[in-house]
Protein backbone atom coordinates (compact mmCIF):
# COMPACT_ATOMS: atom_id res chain seq x y z
CA UNK A 1 0.00 0.00 0.00
CA UNK A 2 0.72 3.80 -0.47
CA UNK A 3 1.21 5.83 2.12
CA UNK A 4 0.82 9.24 0.53
CA UNK A 5 -2.08 9.91 -1.03
CA UNK A 6 -0.20 12.37 -3.74
CA UNK A 7 2.04 9.08 -4.24
CA UNK A 8 -1.01 7.12 -5.30
CA UNK A 9 -2.07 9.28 -7.60
CA UNK A 10 1.41 9.35 -9.20
CA UNK A 11 1.24 5.10 -9.13
CA UNK A 12 -1.86 5.37 -10.67
CA UNK A 13 -0.32 7.26 -13.48
CA UNK A 14 2.34 5.34 -14.02
CA UNK A 15 0.14 2.60 -13.97
CA UNK A 16 -1.48 3.82 -16.92
CA UNK A 17 1.47 5.08 -18.88
CA UNK A 18 2.78 2.05 -19.03
CA UNK A 19 -0.22 0.02 -19.62
CA UNK A 20 -0.51 2.29 -22.69
CA UNK A 21 3.18 2.77 -23.69
CA UNK A 22 3.49 0.35 -26.30
CA UNK A 23 0.12 1.51 -28.03
CA UNK A 24 1.52 5.02 -28.11
CA UNK A 25 4.83 4.45 -29.69
CA UNK A 26 3.74 2.13 -32.62
CA UNK A 27 5.67 2.68 -35.50
CA UNK A 28 4.07 5.23 -38.32
CA UNK A 29 1.47 6.09 -35.34
CA UNK A 30 1.57 9.54 -34.35
CA UNK A 31 1.04 9.30 -30.40
CA UNK A 32 -1.65 11.49 -28.89
CA UNK A 33 -0.61 14.73 -27.28
CA UNK A 34 -2.07 14.36 -23.59
CA UNK A 35 -0.17 16.28 -20.78
CA UNK A 36 -2.12 14.71 -17.76
CA UNK A 37 -1.35 10.91 -18.95
CA UNK A 38 2.03 11.88 -20.95
CA UNK A 39 1.14 10.49 -23.88
CA UNK A 40 3.45 11.70 -26.21
CA UNK A 41 6.63 10.73 -23.97
CA UNK A 42 8.59 7.64 -24.42
CA UNK A 43 9.94 8.00 -20.74
CA UNK A 44 8.96 8.71 -17.26
CA UNK A 45 10.80 11.23 -14.63
CA UNK A 46 10.38 10.05 -10.49
CA UNK A 47 11.12 12.79 -8.32
CA UNK A 48 10.66 13.52 -4.61
CA UNK A 49 12.73 12.76 -1.54
CA UNK A 50 14.62 9.82 -0.66
CA UNK A 51 12.69 6.93 0.98
CA UNK A 52 9.18 7.63 -0.55
CA UNK A 53 8.77 4.84 -2.89
CA UNK A 54 9.79 5.84 -5.98
CA UNK A 55 11.78 2.94 -6.97
CA UNK A 56 9.30 0.68 -5.58
CA UNK A 57 6.50 2.24 -7.31
CA UNK A 58 8.62 1.76 -10.52
CA UNK A 59 9.40 -1.86 -10.39
CA UNK A 60 5.98 -2.81 -8.76
CA UNK A 61 4.22 -1.17 -11.65
CA UNK A 62 6.55 -2.87 -14.14
CA UNK A 63 5.83 -6.10 -12.37
CA UNK A 64 2.13 -5.78 -12.06
CA UNK A 65 2.11 -5.15 -16.14
CA UNK A 66 4.06 -8.40 -17.17
CA UNK A 67 7.32 -6.10 -17.36
CA UNK A 68 10.62 -7.43 -17.03
CA UNK A 69 13.01 -4.71 -15.67
CA UNK A 70 16.98 -3.49 -15.90
CA UNK A 71 17.74 -1.41 -13.29
CA UNK A 72 20.83 1.32 -13.62
CA UNK A 73 21.71 3.27 -10.44
CA UNK A 74 24.80 5.56 -9.31
CA UNK A 75 26.91 2.41 -8.45
CA UNK A 76 27.25 2.00 -11.97
CA UNK A 77 29.45 3.66 -14.71
CA UNK A 78 26.63 5.83 -16.57
CA UNK A 79 29.23 8.00 -18.78
CA UNK A 80 28.31 8.38 -22.42
CA UNK A 81 30.48 5.77 -23.37
CA UNK A 82 29.05 3.16 -20.83
CA UNK A 83 25.36 3.46 -22.17
CA UNK A 84 26.25 3.93 -25.46
CA UNK A 85 27.82 0.46 -25.38
CA UNK A 86 26.31 -1.70 -22.18
CA UNK A 87 22.63 -0.19 -22.11
CA UNK A 88 22.51 -0.13 -26.10
CA UNK A 89 23.94 -3.86 -26.04
CA UNK A 90 21.40 -4.74 -23.63
CA UNK A 91 18.45 -3.30 -25.82
CA UNK A 92 19.43 -5.29 -28.85
CA UNK A 93 20.12 -8.43 -27.24
CA UNK A 94 18.19 -11.63 -28.31
CA UNK A 95 15.91 -10.80 -25.49
CA UNK A 96 14.45 -7.87 -25.94
CA UNK A 97 14.51 -7.04 -29.58
CA UNK A 98 10.71 -7.72 -30.01
CA UNK A 99 10.65 -4.00 -28.91
CA UNK A 100 13.61 -2.87 -30.36
CA UNK A 101 13.22 -3.86 -34.21
CA UNK A 102 9.91 -3.59 -36.21
CA UNK A 103 7.50 -6.32 -36.98
CA UNK A 104 9.79 -8.86 -34.15
CA UNK A 105 8.12 -10.04 -31.27
CA UNK A 106 9.11 -10.85 -27.64
CA UNK A 107 8.15 -10.19 -24.36
CA UNK A 108 8.06 -6.47 -22.42
CA UNK A 109 10.90 -4.94 -21.22
CA UNK A 110 11.85 -1.66 -19.04
CA UNK A 111 14.74 0.31 -18.27
CA UNK A 112 15.29 2.17 -14.93
CA UNK A 113 17.82 4.72 -14.58
CA UNK A 114 17.98 5.56 -10.73
CA UNK A 115 19.35 8.27 -9.35
CA UNK A 116 19.80 10.00 -12.84
CA UNK A 117 20.52 13.66 -10.34
CA UNK A 118 24.11 11.43 -9.93
CA UNK A 119 25.05 11.48 -13.03
CA UNK A 120 28.31 14.34 -12.67
CA UNK A 121 32.01 14.36 -12.11
CA UNK A 122 34.40 11.96 -14.82
CA UNK A 123 32.25 9.19 -13.93
CA UNK A 124 29.37 9.87 -15.65
CA UNK A 125 30.25 12.70 -18.05
CA UNK A 126 28.04 12.88 -20.88
CA UNK A 127 25.55 10.43 -19.48
CA UNK A 128 22.37 12.65 -19.30
CA UNK A 129 22.90 13.86 -22.74
CA UNK A 130 23.23 10.30 -24.19
CA UNK A 131 19.96 9.55 -21.83
CA UNK A 132 18.15 11.98 -23.55
CA UNK A 133 19.82 10.92 -27.05
CA UNK A 134 18.79 7.01 -26.07
CA UNK A 135 15.28 8.32 -25.17
CA UNK A 136 14.39 9.97 -28.53
CA UNK A 137 15.15 6.62 -30.31
CA UNK A 138 13.73 3.79 -27.69
CA UNK A 139 10.91 0.97 -28.23
CA UNK A 140 10.96 0.26 -24.92
CA UNK A 141 9.62 2.55 -21.95
CA UNK A 142 12.29 4.02 -19.93
CA UNK A 143 11.58 5.19 -16.08
CA UNK A 144 14.45 7.82 -14.21
CA UNK A 145 14.38 8.72 -10.74
CA UNK A 146 16.23 11.66 -8.76
CA UNK A 147 15.81 13.08 -5.55
CA UNK A 148 16.49 16.46 -6.59
CA UNK A 149 14.14 17.91 -9.09
CA UNK A 150 15.88 21.27 -9.22
CA UNK A 151 19.04 20.06 -10.51
CA UNK A 152 20.45 21.49 -13.46
CA UNK A 153 20.70 18.56 -15.45
CA UNK A 154 17.67 17.34 -14.56
CA UNK A 155 15.60 20.12 -16.25
CA UNK A 156 16.65 19.21 -19.33
CA UNK A 157 15.83 15.67 -18.96
CA UNK A 158 12.37 16.54 -17.62
CA UNK A 159 11.46 18.20 -21.26
CA UNK A 160 11.45 14.93 -22.99
CA UNK A 161 10.08 12.59 -19.61
CA UNK A 162 6.51 12.38 -18.22
CA UNK A 163 6.63 14.24 -14.81
CA UNK A 164 5.77 12.58 -11.29
CA UNK A 165 6.55 13.94 -8.69
CA UNK A 166 6.46 12.44 -5.43
CA UNK A 167 6.12 14.46 -1.88
CA UNK A 168 7.03 13.39 1.53
CA UNK A 169 4.03 12.31 3.47
CA UNK A 170 3.44 13.97 6.66
CA UNK A 171 4.04 12.46 9.78
CA UNK A 172 0.54 11.43 10.78
CA UNK A 173 0.07 9.61 7.82
CA UNK A 174 3.68 7.46 8.21
CA UNK A 175 2.50 6.60 11.69
CA UNK A 176 -0.53 5.37 10.75
CA UNK A 177 1.23 3.06 8.18
CA UNK A 178 4.18 2.23 10.51
CA UNK A 179 1.95 1.28 13.70
CA UNK A 180 -0.10 -1.41 11.24
CA UNK A 181 2.84 -2.61 10.28
CA UNK A 182 4.40 -3.08 13.97
CA UNK A 183 0.79 -4.48 15.19
CA UNK A 184 1.02 -7.22 11.90
CA UNK A 185 4.83 -7.89 13.17
CA UNK A 186 3.75 -8.39 16.73
CA UNK A 187 5.88 -5.30 17.70
CA UNK A 188 5.04 -3.84 20.66
CA UNK A 189 5.24 0.23 19.76
CA UNK A 190 3.53 2.86 21.79
CA UNK A 191 1.81 5.55 19.57
CA UNK A 192 4.27 8.42 20.96
CA UNK A 193 6.87 6.15 20.72
CA UNK A 194 6.38 5.80 17.16
CA UNK A 195 5.95 9.45 16.68
CA UNK A 196 9.64 10.23 17.84
CA UNK A 197 11.05 7.73 15.19
CA UNK A 198 9.25 8.62 12.52
CA UNK A 199 10.04 12.83 13.23
CA UNK A 200 14.16 11.60 14.03
CA UNK A 201 13.86 9.41 10.54
CA UNK A 202 12.37 12.65 9.17
CA UNK A 203 9.06 10.37 7.57
CA UNK A 204 11.74 8.34 5.62
CA UNK A 205 9.87 5.13 5.50
CA UNK A 206 12.98 2.85 4.46
CA UNK A 207 15.14 4.51 7.34
CA UNK A 208 11.84 3.74 9.61
CA UNK A 209 11.75 0.20 9.01
CA UNK A 210 15.06 -0.94 8.78
CA UNK A 211 15.79 1.05 12.42
CA UNK A 212 12.46 -1.11 13.45
CA UNK A 213 14.07 -4.22 12.42
CA UNK A 214 17.12 -3.56 14.52
CA UNK A 215 15.76 -1.90 17.67
CA UNK A 216 13.59 -4.83 17.81
CA UNK A 217 15.85 -7.87 16.74
CA UNK A 218 15.85 -9.34 20.70
CA UNK A 219 13.08 -7.65 22.58
CA UNK A 220 9.91 -7.07 20.64
CA UNK A 221 8.56 -3.85 22.91
CA UNK A 222 9.94 -0.46 22.59
CA UNK A 223 9.29 2.25 25.24
CA UNK A 224 8.40 5.91 24.63
CA UNK A 225 12.29 6.40 26.30
CA UNK A 226 14.61 3.97 24.10
CA UNK A 227 12.33 5.07 20.74
CA UNK A 228 13.82 8.77 21.97
CA UNK A 229 16.97 7.92 22.73
CA UNK A 230 17.46 5.73 19.33
CA UNK A 231 15.60 8.53 17.45
CA UNK A 232 17.78 11.23 18.50
CA UNK A 233 20.99 8.93 18.06
CA UNK A 234 20.10 8.55 14.33
CA UNK A 235 18.67 11.66 13.12
CA UNK A 236 18.57 11.75 9.36
CA UNK A 237 20.67 15.07 8.84
CA UNK A 238 18.84 16.23 4.78
CA UNK A 239 20.27 17.85 2.68
CA UNK A 240 17.52 21.04 1.74
CA UNK A 241 17.33 22.18 -2.06
CA UNK A 242 16.80 26.24 -1.77
CA UNK A 243 13.56 25.73 -3.23
CA UNK A 244 12.81 24.19 -0.09
CA UNK A 245 14.30 26.39 2.48
CA UNK A 246 11.69 29.35 2.56
CA UNK A 247 8.85 26.96 2.54
CA UNK A 248 9.85 25.12 5.70
CA UNK A 249 10.83 28.82 7.12
CA UNK A 250 7.16 29.73 6.44
CA UNK A 251 5.38 27.21 7.21
CA UNK A 252 3.13 26.52 10.08
CA UNK A 253 2.28 22.86 9.55
CA UNK A 254 3.58 19.34 11.63
CA UNK A 255 6.78 19.63 9.48
CA UNK A 256 8.09 22.95 11.54
CA UNK A 257 5.59 22.83 14.93
CA UNK A 258 9.06 21.12 16.86
CA UNK A 259 11.71 23.84 15.55
CA UNK A 260 13.65 25.39 18.00
CA UNK A 261 15.75 28.27 17.23
CA UNK A 262 18.53 26.68 16.36
CA UNK A 263 16.80 24.52 13.70
CA UNK A 264 15.93 27.34 11.58
CA UNK A 265 19.73 28.66 12.04
CA UNK A 266 20.69 24.99 10.91
CA UNK A 267 17.98 25.85 8.00
CA UNK A 268 19.86 28.76 7.36
CA UNK A 269 22.90 27.83 6.74
CA UNK A 270 22.22 25.19 4.15
CA UNK A 271 22.61 27.88 2.26
CA UNK A 272 23.24 31.47 3.55
CA UNK A 273 24.23 33.32 0.75
CA UNK A 274 21.19 32.65 -1.11
CA UNK A 275 18.30 31.93 0.98
CA UNK A 276 18.21 35.82 2.14
CA UNK A 277 17.32 36.61 -1.58
CA UNK A 278 14.43 33.51 -1.46
CA UNK A 279 12.98 35.09 1.96
CA UNK A 280 13.11 38.20 0.67
CA UNK A 281 10.95 37.41 -2.63
CA UNK A 282 8.71 34.95 -1.16
CA UNK A 283 7.57 36.71 2.39
CA UNK A 284 4.86 39.12 0.95
CA UNK A 285 2.44 35.66 -0.55
CA UNK A 286 2.61 34.39 3.07
CA UNK A 287 -0.72 34.01 5.21
CA UNK A 288 0.46 34.97 8.67
CA UNK A 289 -1.27 33.29 10.70
CA UNK A 290 -0.73 35.69 13.63
CA UNK A 291 -3.04 37.97 11.86
CA UNK A 292 -6.08 35.62 11.73
CA UNK A 293 -7.13 36.75 8.45
CA UNK A 294 -7.69 40.65 9.70
CA UNK A 295 -6.20 42.53 7.32
CA UNK A 296 -4.81 45.19 9.38
CA UNK A 297 -2.56 42.61 11.64
CA UNK A 298 -1.46 41.19 8.23
CA UNK A 299 -0.06 44.64 7.20
CA UNK A 300 1.41 44.78 10.69
CA UNK A 301 3.35 41.65 10.12
CA UNK A 302 4.59 42.58 6.50
CA UNK A 303 5.71 46.08 8.06
CA UNK A 304 7.56 44.06 11.20
CA UNK A 305 9.20 41.30 8.21
CA UNK A 306 10.30 44.36 6.02
CA UNK A 307 12.18 46.24 8.83
CA UNK A 308 13.80 43.27 9.81
CA UNK A 309 14.92 42.46 6.31
CA UNK A 310 16.05 45.71 6.07
CA UNK A 311 18.58 45.39 8.91
CA UNK A 312 19.59 42.63 7.41
CA UNK A 313 20.58 43.72 4.09
CA UNK A 314 22.83 46.33 6.80
CA UNK A 315 24.80 43.40 8.30
CA UNK A 316 25.11 41.45 4.79
CA UNK A 317 26.86 45.33 3.81
CA UNK A 318 29.25 44.49 7.07
CA UNK A 319 30.02 41.12 6.27
CA UNK A 320 31.11 41.95 2.72
CA UNK A 321 33.57 43.82 4.32
CA UNK A 322 34.93 40.41 5.45
CA UNK A 323 33.26 40.42 8.90
CA UNK A 324 32.17 37.28 8.73
CA UNK A 325 31.21 36.64 12.49
CA UNK A 326 28.35 38.56 11.38
CA UNK A 327 26.65 35.20 9.45
CA UNK A 328 24.76 34.53 12.52
CA UNK A 329 23.10 37.82 12.90
CA UNK A 330 22.20 38.37 9.69
CA UNK A 331 20.55 35.05 10.17
CA UNK A 332 18.25 36.48 12.65
CA UNK A 333 17.34 39.58 10.82
CA UNK A 334 16.72 38.41 7.13
CA UNK A 335 15.36 34.58 7.56
CA UNK A 336 14.77 33.96 11.31
CA UNK A 337 12.56 37.30 12.07
CA UNK A 338 10.97 37.90 9.00
CA UNK A 339 9.68 34.27 9.26
CA UNK A 340 8.47 34.24 12.33
CA UNK A 341 6.21 37.63 11.65
CA UNK A 342 4.78 36.11 8.17
CA UNK A 343 4.70 32.27 9.06
CA UNK A 344 1.77 30.68 7.75
CA UNK A 345 2.48 28.78 4.26
CA UNK A 346 3.26 29.74 0.71
CA UNK A 347 0.58 29.19 -1.69
CA UNK A 348 1.65 27.52 -4.97
CA UNK A 349 5.38 27.50 -6.29
CA UNK A 350 8.74 29.01 -4.48
CA UNK A 351 9.48 31.73 -6.53
CA UNK A 352 12.93 32.30 -8.30
CA UNK A 353 14.77 35.95 -6.37
CA UNK A 354 13.62 38.61 -9.69
CA UNK A 355 16.60 40.27 -8.09
CA UNK A 356 19.12 38.49 -9.79
CA UNK A 357 17.90 38.61 -13.01
CA UNK A 358 17.83 42.38 -12.76
CA UNK A 359 21.86 42.45 -11.35
CA UNK A 360 22.50 40.83 -14.24
CA UNK A 361 20.91 42.93 -16.62
CA UNK A 362 22.65 46.11 -14.96
CA UNK A 363 25.84 44.47 -14.80
CA UNK A 364 25.35 43.82 -18.87
CA UNK A 365 24.20 47.68 -19.01
CA UNK A 366 26.63 49.20 -17.06
CA UNK A 367 29.49 47.27 -19.38
CA UNK A 368 27.83 48.58 -22.73
CA UNK A 369 27.64 51.83 -21.22
CA UNK A 370 31.60 51.79 -19.96
CA UNK A 371 32.48 50.68 -23.99
CA UNK A 372 30.17 53.61 -25.83
CA UNK A 373 31.46 56.06 -23.22
CA UNK A 374 35.46 54.98 -24.02
CA UNK A 375 34.20 54.57 -27.85
CA UNK A 376 33.27 58.77 -27.54
CA UNK A 377 35.68 59.66 -25.13
CA UNK A 378 37.52 62.59 -27.29
CA UNK A 379 33.92 63.68 -28.26
CA UNK A 380 32.23 64.13 -25.20
CA UNK A 381 32.66 65.35 -21.70
CA UNK A 382 30.72 63.47 -19.75
CA UNK A 383 30.25 60.49 -17.11
CA UNK A 384 28.79 57.03 -17.62
CA UNK A 385 25.32 58.10 -15.67
CA UNK A 386 25.01 61.44 -17.79
CA UNK A 387 25.94 59.47 -20.75
CA UNK A 388 23.12 57.21 -20.63
CA UNK A 389 20.38 59.34 -19.51
CA UNK A 390 20.94 62.87 -21.84
CA UNK A 391 23.63 61.94 -24.77
CA UNK A 392 21.97 58.45 -25.80
CA UNK A 393 18.20 59.73 -26.22
CA UNK A 394 19.46 62.53 -28.47
CA UNK A 395 21.89 60.28 -30.28
CA UNK A 396 19.78 57.48 -31.00
CA UNK A 397 17.27 59.86 -32.86
CA UNK A 398 20.05 60.54 -35.06
CA UNK A 399 21.37 57.13 -35.66
CA UNK A 400 17.43 55.91 -36.45
CA UNK A 401 15.42 58.71 -37.54
CA UNK A 402 16.99 58.58 -41.44
CA UNK A 403 16.83 55.21 -41.92
CA UNK A 404 12.60 55.41 -41.24
CA UNK A 405 12.18 58.24 -43.08
CA UNK A 406 14.17 57.41 -45.94
CA UNK A 407 15.29 53.83 -45.47
CA UNK A 408 18.43 52.67 -47.53
CA UNK A 409 18.87 56.29 -48.74
CA UNK A 410 19.66 57.20 -45.06
CA UNK A 411 22.37 54.85 -44.63
CA UNK A 412 25.34 57.20 -45.38
CA UNK A 413 24.14 59.43 -43.22
CA UNK A 414 23.92 57.53 -40.10
CA UNK A 415 27.26 56.12 -40.70
CA UNK A 416 28.76 59.29 -41.03
CA UNK A 417 27.26 60.45 -37.66
CA UNK A 418 28.47 56.73 -35.94
CA UNK A 419 32.10 58.30 -37.57
CA UNK A 420 31.95 61.59 -35.74
CA UNK A 421 31.47 59.74 -32.87
CA UNK A 422 33.75 57.12 -33.38
CA UNK A 423 31.19 54.42 -33.32
CA UNK A 424 30.75 50.40 -34.54
CA UNK A 425 28.38 48.67 -35.44
CA UNK A 426 28.31 47.06 -31.95
CA UNK A 427 27.80 50.60 -30.42
CA UNK A 428 24.47 50.99 -32.70
CA UNK A 429 22.65 48.00 -31.33
CA UNK A 430 23.77 49.29 -27.95
CA UNK A 431 22.36 52.51 -28.23
CA UNK A 432 19.12 50.76 -29.02
CA UNK A 433 18.89 48.71 -26.35
CA UNK A 434 20.32 51.82 -23.61
CA UNK A 435 17.66 53.93 -24.60
CA UNK A 436 14.63 51.85 -24.68
CA UNK A 437 12.17 51.83 -21.81
CA UNK A 438 8.68 50.42 -21.45
CA UNK A 439 7.12 53.71 -21.47
CA UNK A 440 9.26 54.60 -25.22
CA UNK A 441 9.59 51.33 -27.50
CA UNK A 442 12.51 50.82 -29.05
CA UNK A 443 12.05 52.34 -33.07
CA UNK A 444 14.49 50.40 -34.42
CA UNK A 445 11.66 47.93 -34.54
CA UNK A 446 9.75 49.21 -37.13
CA UNK A 447 12.81 49.38 -39.53
CA UNK A 448 12.85 46.97 -42.04
CA UNK A 449 14.76 43.88 -43.00
CA UNK A 450 16.03 44.93 -46.21
CA UNK A 451 17.03 48.44 -44.89
CA UNK A 452 19.16 46.71 -41.55
CA UNK A 453 20.61 44.51 -44.40
CA UNK A 454 21.63 47.53 -46.09
CA UNK A 455 22.93 49.67 -43.23
CA UNK A 456 25.06 46.36 -42.43
CA UNK A 457 26.44 45.85 -45.53
CA UNK A 458 27.67 49.33 -46.16
CA UNK A 459 29.32 49.68 -43.06
CA UNK A 460 31.33 46.70 -43.10
CA UNK A 461 32.32 47.63 -46.61
CA UNK A 462 33.99 51.44 -45.48
CA UNK A 463 37.10 51.69 -43.83
CA UNK A 464 36.54 53.32 -40.64
CA UNK A 465 39.61 55.07 -38.26
CA UNK A 466 38.72 54.77 -34.64
CA UNK A 467 41.02 55.83 -32.27
CA UNK A 468 40.99 52.63 -30.12
CA UNK A 469 41.45 49.12 -30.50
CA UNK A 470 38.66 47.23 -32.04
CA UNK A 471 37.33 44.51 -29.75
CA UNK A 472 34.48 42.67 -31.55
CA UNK A 473 33.91 39.63 -31.51
CA UNK A 474 35.22 38.12 -34.52
CA UNK A 475 38.58 39.67 -34.25
CA UNK A 476 38.60 37.90 -30.57
CA UNK A 477 38.18 34.70 -32.42
CA UNK A 478 40.68 35.38 -35.39
CA UNK A 479 42.84 36.55 -32.46
CA UNK A 480 42.50 32.85 -30.40
CA UNK A 481 43.21 31.06 -34.12
CA UNK A 482 46.09 33.44 -35.00
CA UNK A 483 47.75 32.99 -31.29
CA UNK A 484 47.04 29.25 -31.53
CA UNK A 485 48.54 28.92 -35.03
CA UNK A 486 51.68 31.06 -33.78
CA UNK A 487 52.38 28.57 -31.10
CA UNK A 488 52.30 25.76 -33.71
CA UNK A 489 54.83 27.82 -35.76
CA UNK A 490 56.81 28.46 -32.21
CA UNK A 491 56.68 24.58 -31.74
CA UNK A 492 57.62 23.59 -34.91
CA UNK A 493 60.62 26.45 -35.08
CA UNK A 494 61.83 24.34 -31.76
CA UNK A 495 61.45 21.23 -32.57
CA UNK A 496 63.59 22.06 -35.85
CA UNK A 497 66.21 24.17 -33.61
CA UNK A 498 66.24 21.18 -31.12
CA UNK A 499 67.00 18.76 -34.20
CA UNK A 500 69.57 21.04 -35.67
CA UNK A 501 71.55 20.81 -31.99
CA UNK A 502 70.87 17.24 -32.06
CA UNK A 503 72.92 17.65 -35.74
CA UNK A 504 75.50 19.20 -34.79
CA UNK A 505 76.81 17.31 -31.25
CA UNK A 506 76.46 14.08 -33.41
CA UNK A 507 77.98 15.22 -36.55
CA UNK A 508 80.87 12.54 -36.06
CA UNK A 509 78.25 10.33 -36.20
CA UNK A 510 77.51 9.05 -40.24
CA UNK A 511 74.28 9.30 -41.05
CA UNK A 512 72.62 6.50 -42.75
CA UNK A 513 69.89 5.95 -45.89
CA UNK A 514 70.74 9.06 -47.56
CA UNK A 515 74.48 9.39 -47.99
CA UNK A 516 74.83 5.68 -47.96
CA UNK A 517 72.19 5.95 -51.65
CA UNK A 518 74.41 8.97 -52.85
CA UNK A 519 77.27 6.25 -51.92
CA UNK A 520 75.63 3.70 -53.91
CA UNK A 521 74.84 5.90 -56.93
CA UNK A 522 78.66 7.08 -57.47
CA UNK A 523 80.33 4.06 -57.07
CA UNK A 524 81.34 2.28 -60.17
CA UNK A 525 79.51 -0.73 -60.43
CA UNK A 526 81.76 -4.11 -59.59
CA UNK A 527 83.47 -6.50 -62.40
CA UNK A 528 82.24 -10.11 -62.20
CA UNK A 529 85.71 -12.55 -60.86
CA UNK A 530 86.46 -14.75 -63.70
CA UNK A 531 84.60 -18.25 -63.93
CA UNK A 532 86.66 -20.60 -61.12
CA UNK A 533 88.06 -18.10 -59.28
CA UNK A 534 86.68 -16.93 -56.39
CA UNK A 535 87.80 -12.50 -55.75
CA UNK A 536 90.79 -12.41 -52.90
CA UNK A 537 89.89 -11.53 -49.76
CA UNK A 538 91.24 -8.40 -48.34
CA UNK A 539 93.24 -8.47 -45.65
CA UNK A 540 92.19 -7.63 -42.12
CA UNK A 541 95.71 -5.89 -40.75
Amino acid sequence: AVVSTQSTGNVNKLLKWLKNWEGWNKPGVKAPFNKEEGSHLKAALLSGPPGVGKTTSATVCSRELGFSYLELNASDARNKKSIKEHVADVLNNHTIRGLTEKGASGDKHVLIMDEVDGMAGNEDRGGVAELIALIKTSRIPIICICNDRNHQKIRSLANYCFDLRFYKPRVEQVKGAMMSIAFKEGLKVPPPAMQRIVEGANSDIRQILNHLAVWTAGNKTISYEQAGREADTARKDMNIGIFDIPRLFFSAGEDTRKYTYADYNDLFFQDYSMTPFFIHENYPRSRPVRAGGNDLKSLVCLSNAADSLCVGDQVNSAIKMQNWSLLPTQSHFSAIMPSFYMRGGIPGMTNFPQILGQTSKKNKCDGMLQDLLSHMVLHVSTDKRQLGMEYLPLLKNKLVSPLLERESDGVSEVIETMNRYDLQREDWDSVMELSTFSSRPNPAANLSTRTKSAFTRLYNKQNHMNPYALESVATKKKRVKAVNAEDNDVNAEDNAESEGEGEGEDAMIKKPAAKTKKAAEKKPAAKKPASGKRPAKKSSR
